[in-house]
């Protein structure tokens, strides 16, 4: 069992509110020497980003624990899925997967790896912003359109820094067939999505804010 109370304290770090065309560069040393997949039993306090900072050295890796984690829940009934990630309770078994191979980006990201890992950093820090919006006393609807954005320029800007722009026609068309929008989804789009699956306003608004903070283990799969 990995004891997050063994592990030293990183420095503190500003979560920049930036999403327009410049670059957010993460950069980060992990804390967390060992290699060796672990196992958490949740605290009181314990938040999934203060364990990704404990674990990781950096807060805005706890998707990996919430997808280490549901991996682990569908052989293992001693864990249980993580749907959203301020669901953690107390005495909760966590799974933390180890640290990923690419943890350093300074400069502007040129492979499609690169850039995927850079749009994850966008996507994984909305989580965090989000709450910091909730501390401002932002309503809900102004968080889920305020999301939207944030995911919706990551993707835009994400495509513009890929080099096959073969590829990137290959995605807008998709998009294009598939939400009637190349950039992906609307707004409007993602409403009328939820609310047709049976959802309240207030809970299509939040599911606009859980979708936007979610990445797609699909594609990450190919850098890893």
């Amino acid at each position: 069992m990995f004891n997050l109370a063994q592990a030293s304290s990183s420095r503190k770090r500003l979560l920049p509110y930036l999403f327009n065309l410049g670059l957010l560069g993460l950069v980060f040393t992990p804390t967390w020497s060992q290699t060796a997949q672990q196992s958490y039993i949740v605290q009181e306090g314990d938040w999934l980003s203060s364990i990704s900072e404990r674990a990781y050295g950096n807060p805005h890796l706890y998707h990996r624990i919430i997808d280490g984690t549901n991996a682990k829940a569908k052989a293992d009934e001693s864990y249980a899925i993580l749907h959203r990630p301020n669901q953690l309770r107390v005495g909760q078994k966590v799974w933390i997967p180890s640290a990923p191979a690419t943890t350093n980006l300074a400069s502007a990201p040129k492979t499609d790896c690169e850039i995927r890992l850079w749009y994850n950093y966008q996507v994984v820090a909305i989580g965090a912003i989000n709450q910091r919006w909730i501390n401002d006393g932002l309503d809900l609807e102004t968080r889920a359109r305020q999301a939207y954005k944030l995911r919706h320029d990551a993707r835009v800007n994400a495509r513009f820094m890929m080099q096959d722009q073969t590829a990137v026609k290959g995605l807008q068309a998709r998009d294009m067939a598939k939400y009637g929008n190349p950039d992906g989804p609307t707004f409007e789009y993602l409403i009328q999505k939820n609310t047709d699956q049976g959802l309240s306003m207030e809970e299509a608004y939040q599911s606009i804010i859980d979708s936007s903070s979610r990445t797609d283990q699909r594609f990450n799969a190919d850098c890893q």
